[in-house]
């Protein structure tokens, strides 16, 4: 079954990062471990006014979609317009990211079917 490693994922995020528009967001991959002790890779995401990360991840093995979790936070998450603006943008952002991974993962499950 087709997996993606820590290292195939960050040549995805350079990939993604390189042809969408500049945000303050940072983008992170780390190592995560799957079954059976596999690299399976964690995307982070670094929102500027959202006090937790935002962590992308597949849907399950072998399956080219991919789920956003928004970490848990401590407080209530108050801000004004031009700051919320700015989280739309970030969201966007995290959701192109999303779509990027899901077109990425479907073209390598096939490329490892064949």
């Amino acid at each position: 079954m087709p997996y993606r490693s820590k290292k195939l994922l960050q040549q995805w995020v350079r990939e993604f990062s390189a042809t969408s528009d500049d945000s303050a967001s940072g983008i992170e991959v780390l190592r995560h471990d799957g079954g059976a002790g596999a690299d399976t890779g964690l995307v982070v995401m670094r929102m500027t006014d959202l006090p937790s990360d935002v962590y992308l991840y597949p849907a399950g093995p072998g399956d080219p979609n991919w789920e956003v979790n928004f970490g848990p936070r401590e407080r209530d998450l108050t801000m004004s317009a031009a700051k919320l603006r700015n989280f739309a943008k970030e969201l966007t952002r995290a959701a192109a990211l999303c779509e990027f991974l899901e077109t990425k993962s479907a073209h390598h499950t096939r490329a490892q079917d064949t």
